[in-house]
């Protein structure tokens, strides 16, 4: 990557493939020739694909097709078997059960009633406010460096939400506002960063549990405040990527670095938790956030 204003060529290359999907939806085309449009081998794509899409290739280009089918319907007076063969399905029973599952009505319905839940729905672009976010607030080049081992003092949550529940932000805003009003109580601390721990504990198919901890670091574990918890974060390499913004934009920062920069960094995950750091005036819970995110690689 040669500037912090160049577009990663990742991106540009998953956005081709978006407005080639787009164009052809009424074409016979598979994930393989997706994969050679982007100019990657079938693994690493689909896995770009979704880090930045956020769904998998095949279920998009349903989703794209129903919602073209779905335009269709309201359009004109098309017989709904031809539009569902045109849309990729060999039944009108399978475009139905899909188109339904999509959209909270049936082919039929949809087209009496003018309208469903769900739509329209439009196809992401990348190249707008996405990149623009991350050429002038994500730094792209991440600092690579060892660090040393981390001794935390905070306030930990162990949570378990609904899947669509998960937010970082708006489930660990109150642990942060409770911790930050506490913060002068935390003796020995090093610096005055704050940092946040956070990571997936297990899941199931309906549900995901996490713990969030808002922490500082501390020289050592003497007079740790009443109600809050101590850890360690082990010495790790990491890529540590900036991010200035407010939290709701987070999400396309995250897509970055996972959907663009590992897949081609070379650099494989460790097993450790999410880790933030943050001036207290400037955390991740603030509008205008400014903090580092320190990716854990393995050595």
């Amino acid at each position: 990557m040669s500037g912090r204003n160049a577009i990663p060529l990742t991106l540009s290359r998953i956005q081709e493939v978006i407005d080639y999907v787009e164009d052809n939806l009424q074409s016979d085309f598979g994930i393989r020739d997706l994969a050679e449009l982007a100019g990657m081998s079938h693994w690493h794509f689909q896995r770009v694909f979704r880090a930045t899409v956020g769904e998998t290739v095949k279920n998009y280009i349903r989703r794209r097709r129903l919602s073209w089918a779905a335009q269709r319907l309201l359009d004109g007076k098309e017989n709904v078997l031809d539009i569902a063969l045109d849309a990729g399905f060999d039944s009108n029973e399978a475009f139905t059960r899909a188109f339904r599952a999509q959209f909270g009505a049936s082919p039929r319905e949809f087209r009496q009633n003018r309208q469903a839940p769900g739509f329209p729905q439009i196809k992401p672009q990348i190249t707008q406010v996405y990149l623009e976010h991350l050429h002038h607030n994500v730094g792209l080049a991440p600092r690579l460096d060892a660090s040393p081992e981390i001794r935390l003092v905070g306030i930990k949550a162990d949570l378990t939400v609904p899947h669509e529940a998960f937010d970082l932000i708006e489930l660990g805003r109150p642990l942060w506002q409770s911790f930050l009003a506490r913060l002068g109580e935390v003796p020995n601390r090093v610096g005055e960063r704050a940092a946040l721990l956070c990571d997936i504990v297990s899941s199931s198919e309906t549900e995901i549990r996490v713990f969030i901890m808002p922490c500082i670091e501390v020289g050592n574990f003497s007079d740790v405040p009443e109600g809050m918890v101590t850890t360690v974060r082990p010495a790790l390499h990491n890529a540590v990527f900036s991010h200035a913004g407010s939290g709701s934009a987070w999400e396309y920062t995250m897509h970055y670095i996972f959907g663009a920069w590992l897949p081609c960094s070379g650099y494989v995950l460790a097993d450790a938790p999410a880790f933030f750091r943050f001036a207290p005036q400037a955390s991740p819970f603030d509008e205008h956030s400014a903090l580092e995110y320190w990716v854990a690689l393995k050595g």
